[in-house]
């Protein structure tokens, strides 16, 4: 009876002990949150990516010397053409006929900057010779887009709009004037309406510089200070009846025309953002990512999003090595086998491909 009554005694005790307020409950072990999003590095690196293209299922990515192209199949990148010229900017005309502006690599005279066309996607290209300018005279071609419905090619110089009805042949300009006393203007694009031509760069006193021409009539706008000097232009996007201008000191949009702006990136501090990507299947989503203006120096790579058209974002820091070279030099966002992805250039880093969620 007396070791029945200690084993009663010790069975309360335990339970008990169980009971005390001091005693913290068991937690549930912790669960881990998975990334939103999936990184993957294809190589190039030490080249500078500066603008990526789709070409029907195939990437092109226009770097500092040559032309690559990435098949969806393939984690890897092949040179298929201009080894040993920087390329400023790429035309499609036809799925084998492809017109490129570039210079020799190291060149850094504007007047070297030419045509370079292909039939045969890019296997074998012959300079177009004649000039982008009047009189004889050529300027450097920086950004390149042709419009198959009217069958016409514009592009832009150092502070001059123009546009060709041979493939570059002849121009005729269009805003702005020849051989200027600027910076090179790389921001070219048409409206989803092919109204308007929004273009700019870079004034002659590092001054960011935009303008827009209306098709119809002629008319232009010129806009300045939107971001705070010194400042450039990189890029031009439309989503939803809004205007993005990506550049030095962040991205600024406009819903009307240009009539008012909002800097939807105010603390960038002259960070360049080369670009925004506009995700078409899920309304107000946009991705960006910056550069710090550093030409060796190791720096991280930070993906930015936002779901409400740039009006609040959230940013993911790639956990890569320490020597990282993860300033993002162009985008470019694809839909491959029913998945969304979005292709990141990088300055020197080479290429990055991410999974989005």
């Amino acid at each position: 009876m007396k070791l029945r009554n200690v084993l009663l005694w010790l069975l309360c005790w335990f339970a008990l002990s169980g009971c005390n307020s001091d005693t913290a409950p068991l937690q549930p072990p912790p669960v881990s949150t998975p990334e939103p999003f999936e990184f993957t590095h294809q190589g190039l690196s030490g080249l500078i990516i500066k603008r990526l293209y789709q070409q029907q299922d195939n990437i092109l990515a226009l770097t500092n010397n040559g032309l690559y192209q990435q098949q969806p199949q393939q984690n890897s990148w092949q040179l298929i053409g201009l080894e040993g010229y920087e390329l400023q900017d790429f035309a499609m005309i036809t799925d084998q006929h492809w017109l490129a502006a570039v210079n020799l690599q190291n060149d850094t005279e504007s007047a070297g900057i030419h045509l370079q066309e292909s039939f045969d996607a890019g296997a074998s290209w012959l300079e177009v010779s004649r000039p982008f300018g009047e009189n004889g005279e050529h300027e450097g071609i920086y950004a390149l887009h042709y419009d198959p419905l009217q069958q016409r090619l514009y592009a832009t110089g150092h502070g001059v709009l123009a546009q060709s009805d041979n493939l570059g042949i002849s121009w005729q300009k269009l805003q702005g004037d020849w051989n200027m006393l600027a910076q090179p203007n790389s921001a070219l694009a048409l409206t989803p309406e092919r109204s308007q031509i929004w273009w700019g760069g870079q004034g002659a006193i590092e001054n960011g510089v935009l303008f827009s021409y209306r098709l119809a009539d002629g008319h232009t706008q010129t806009f300045s200070e939107l971001l705070p000097d010194p400042s450039v232009y990189y890029n031009v996007r439309f989503a939803n009846n809004a205007v993005y201008a990506c550049g030095e000191g962040g991205i600024v949009m406009s819903t009307n025309n240009g009539a008012s702006w909002t800097s939807l990136l105010p603390e960038a501090n002259h960070r360049f953002y080369f670009d925004v990507a506009i995700d078409p299947n899920r309304n107000g989503r946009l991705y960006t990512a910056g550069w710090n203006k550093s030409f060796s120096e190791p720096q991280p790579l930070i993906l930015q999003w936002s779901d409400d058209a740039g009006q609040s974002w959230q940013s993911l820091q790639y956990q890569g090595a320490a020597d990282l070279l993860g300033g993002v030099r162009s985008m470019l966002l694809v839909q491959q086998q029913q998945q969304s992805y979005l292709y990141l250039g990088l300055y020197k880093g080479g290429m990055m491909k991410v999974r989005l969620e």
